[in-house]
């Protein structure tokens, strides 16, 4: 595949004719690629679009182009909302959510669970890792972020969506996956959830799942609970 650059809605024109990238993708075609005038890119808006464009101008702080044809997706009708407990280590954190948008999460939303060790974490870095991930992944649209401060408050936003919990105590079995609903996927920190996190969703209605015998990472139960809604 080749490469696909992000650019903003407001980076283009009002009849979607023009393009202008920049900052570091900029820094990208033109430095890295040593991308030249004439030559054609591919460009996403992140809401929907891929944009096939012909570069018509470099400069040092931008690049601009002309796009030709656009391919549309819809935004996709289930939505998958992964919510994780924070984690102290920003490497595993960010592993965690790349692979969650290669997995088609919808929406990312990290929070302050109660075994969450408290770290300083910046959503500038993490909207970075996921527009990264999505270029990556081909996708149309590019996922939301979210950052709250319990699990409180996620289960009161997300309130319209089925909770599914990864929850290492639930009894081994094969679980039942919703079909065809709004889910919202909730993994923990390290230590996993606490009781009373077990039993605020319960309460809401939510289901515990296991995601076998073994335990596992955060990261590592993050891709394993997505896989189970890849094709939902």
């Amino acid at each position: 595949m080749d490469n696909i650059f992000f650019a903003s809605p407001q980076q283009f024109t009002p009849d979607n004719k023009t393009v202008t990238i920049t900052g570091q993708e900029a820094q990208h075609i033109a430095k890295v690629l040593r991308k030249r005038e004439g030559d054609e890119i591919t460009v996403a808006n992140g809401v929907g679009s891929h944009f096939r464009c012909i570069i018509s101008l470099i400069t040092r702080q931008h690049v601009q182009a002309n796009c030709l044809e656009e391919e549309t997706r819809p935004h996709p009708q289930n939505q998958k909302i992964l919510a994780l407990g924070s984690l102290r280590k920003r490497d595993r954190l960010e592993f965690a959510f790349e692979k969650a948008v290669e997995l088609g999460a919808t929406e990312l939303c990290l929070f302050e669970a109660d075994h969450s060790e408290r770290s300083r974490i910046k959503a500038d870095r993490l909207e970075m890792v996921l527009t990264s991930a999505f270029k990556q992944s081909g996708r149309f649209w590019l996922p939301k972020l979210t950052m709250l401060d319990s699990l409180e408050q996620v289960l009161l936003r997300f309130s319209d969506f089925e909770a599914v919990m990864a929850h290492e105590k639930v009894e081994v079995a094969q679980p039942v996956i919703p079909k065809n609903k709004n889910v919202l996927l909730l993994v923990g920190p390290e230590g996993g959830f606490s009781d009373f996190e077990v039993e605020l969703v319960e309460k809401a209605g939510g289901a515990l799942i296991s995601l076998g015998e073994n335990r596992l990472r955060a990261e590592t139960a993050v891709t394993a609970l997505l896989s189970l809604f890849l094709f939902r």
